[in-house]
């Protein structure tokens, strides 16, 4: 198809024309007449008396097209319009609404004010003061949002730890991480929020134990076990006390210490005694538990935590919930330490629910053993479909990072 301006002197019987026209000198805007059409997009000029009409509209130039009508010499050839290719939009992985780098930004903020929320009334209530119910189920309210648009990215937070803080980060490492189980149980975002209240607020007992008890470096006395032990029993108080709390709520606060076998602790129930949710809360607590750094004790790698929490599967927790919470961190969960196929070390920094076995990497012990100053990002699915398994980078192996002098937590909180 080629297209030509030319001057309207030059419009001939038999050319075809290019675009519609519209007869000024009958009016516009100005005058508040329609304008008449005179000639419709794509037509064949037939008559001279179009030939007139189009001149007296006061047209100096046209477009023709000469592969469907006649051709002149002269004229300007016009070049046709540039072919965009339509861009298909990425779509975040399954089971995701946003993008982990996009949520990430927004779940820095929604945690660092949800730990300030615990902290605020973890406060008040060792003071004896009130507690902002509303503030309390606005921090759930947000977390759950986050985690229903993106659990990796919350999960991916659970990783930091703070010692000097570490009542009120467990508390919201503990909501989170029982969120993601409800999530991935298929709990609406409703009843989640129910849940990460429980969450948030499942310890709130601890703020009625002497801090000498609760942060004593070395191992406790019997008596003081059994001052820690009796923490579920105060949180339950509290939480009735307050009259407004969900009953859901409140069986978090009170059994995320117990067992399925009876075996735990205050009452020893069962796990048909057990409310599910607080079945999903315990096994959250204590593989935050185990992670988490304490002054008699280094916290366990991830993958070592997630062993422990296997072997309870079955005895000491729900089984359905276990192997949820397992798919849920992936069979490398982030802030694992891992090794490559290249010898290269790195850090699990998200994980894929569309191939657990291949997460993303950020890269900081290169092949020859030397660290690097920034972590190198790697998408193991990404590079695996892109050049195949025999180039691919692959995960062959997990260390414990301490072996290598790596602190997970300060490469974690480096951007990549």
């Amino acid at each position: 198809m080629a297209k030509k301006k030319i001057s309207i002197d030059q419009l001939q019987v038999g050319m075809f024309m290019e675009a519609d026209v519209r007869d000024a000198a009958k009016g516009g805007k100005s005058s508040g007449k329609k304008k008449v059409l005179l000639l419709g997009k794509g037509m064949l000029i037939t008559s001279d008396n179009q030939i007139r009409r189009l001149k007296e509209a006061g047209l100096n130039d046209v477009i023709i097209d000469t592969s469907k009508g006649k051709d002149i010499p002269g004229g300007r050839i016009v070049a046709p319009p540039p072919v965009v290719k339509e861009v298909k939009k990425a779509k975040p992985p399954a089971g995701r609404k946003t993008f982990f780098k996009d949520e990430i930004k927004v779940a820095k903020k929604i945690r660092g004010a949800s730990v300030q929320i615990v902290k605020e009334f973890m406060g008040n209530t060792a003071t004896g003061g009130s507690i902002d119910t509303k503030k309390v189920a606005l921090a759930s309210k947000t977390l759950t949002g986050s985690v229903f648009r993106n659990v990796d990215a919350l999960l991916s937070l659970t990783s930091l730890k703070n010692y000097s803080e570490h009542t009120y980060t467990h508390s919201v490492n503990v909501c989170v991480l029982t969120l993601a189980i409800a999530y991935a149980s298929g709990v609406t975002e409703d009843e989640a929020s129910v849940i990460g209240v429980g969450g948030l607020m499942h310890d709130i007992g601890k703020s009625m134990i002497p801090l000498e008890i609760l942060d004593k470096p070395g191992p406790l006395s019997d008596e003081e076990r059994k001052v820690i032990m009796n923490h579920p029993v105060q949180s339950e108080r509290i939480l009735r006390e307050m009259g407004n709390m969900p009953e859901a709520a409140i069986a978090i606060a009170g059994q995320h210490h117990e067992k399925v076998n009876g075996s735990g602790y205050p009452r020893g129930l069962t796990g048909d005694q057990m409310h599910s949710f607080a079945s999903m809360s315990a096994v959250a607590d204590v593989y935050d538990a185990l992670t988490s750094p304490r002054p008699y004790k280094p916290g366990l790698p991830p993958y070592i935590a997630l062993r422990v929490v296997f072997d309870g599967k079955g005895t000491e927790f729900d089984t359905g919930v276990v192997e949820t919470f397992i798919k849920s961190l992936g069979i490398y969960p982030v802030g694992s330490f891992v090794k490559l196929n290249t010898s290269e070390m790195g850090i699990v920094t998200e994980v894929n629910p569309e191939d657990s076995l291949r997460p993303k990497v950020g890269v900081i012990v290169t092949k020859f053993g030397k660290q690097r100053a920034s972590p190198f990002p790697v998408d193991l699915a990404k590079e695996f479909k892109e050049t195949g398994p025999e180039y691919a980078r692959m995960i062959v192996a997990q260390e414990d990072p301490r072996h290598h002098n790596i602190n997970i937590e300060d490469w974690l909180a480096t951007p990549m």
